[in-house]
């Protein structure tokens, strides 16, 4: 299976949990995680079993996939991207990149009345230099009115760096299923799971 149908299955399948090594984070180990797969590994080599509470253990593969998810290096991401890659298998998802995203312009608010909907209009000299200043005009009898210039206040959303932000995060997210994969080759101890090479797309917003 892919590496991404392998996470879905450990942590949404077999309900395999992170757990983080405290001890190798603050010795400056470059694989946290795999301290815990040696411990499993050695529990298991001598008949013990996973300490565990009133429900089955997960699988075996699915604590490995798990603990190497939690050996994550900080250069992709650390636990951070760890839980956010647990969370995403555990719903089965990818991470959102705002599939058909554009940044639109919409008034900041709308009122009714007897002729309808309107947007929302606010004076252009409340905004100082960078407004319009209240303009005179002259009547038909010679009498000054002075009348404020409305201008209509909008906002963009999505904005275009919140767009970049969810597809800079998705990439994140696949740099971190990579690393993983590559992790769990390189181990190559899993048991009744093989891993292809089959990946994500790796910039969906560009291949439709």
């Amino acid at each position: 299976m892919s590496i991404q149908r392998a996470l879905e299955w450990a942590f949404g399948t077999e309900h395999a949990s992170l757990e983080f090594d405290e001890m190798g984070e603050t010795s400056g180990s470059q694989r946290m995680g795999v301290d815990g797969i040696w411990l499993m590994m050695q529990r298991g080599a001598i008949g013990c079993e996973i300490d565990g509470g009133g429900r089955s253990d997960p699988a075996w593969d699915a604590q490995i996939i798990a603990s190497t998810v939690a050996s994550l290096p900080v250069s992709h991401g650390g636990r951070q991207m760890a839980v956010f890659v647990a969370q995403h298998a555990r719903a089965g998802i990818a991470p959102d990149w705002m599939r058909d995203a554009r940044p639109t312009i919409q008034p900041c608010g709308m009122r009714e009345n007897q002729h309808g909907e309107r947007a929302l209009t606010e004076e252009a000299h409340h905004l100082g230099a960078q407004g319009w200043p209240i303009q005179k005009r002259i009547g038909r009898k010679g009498r000054v009115f002075e009348e404020p210039v409305l201008y209509c206040p909008v906002v963009v959303t999505p904005t275009g760096s919140q767009i970049a932000a969810a597809r800079r995060r998705y990439l994140e997210w696949y740099g971190a299923l990579l690393w993983i994969l590559g992790e769990l080759s390189a181990l190559d101890i899993l048991v009744g799971v093989e891993l292809t090479q089959d990946m994500p797309i790796l910039t969906p917003w560009r291949a439709r």
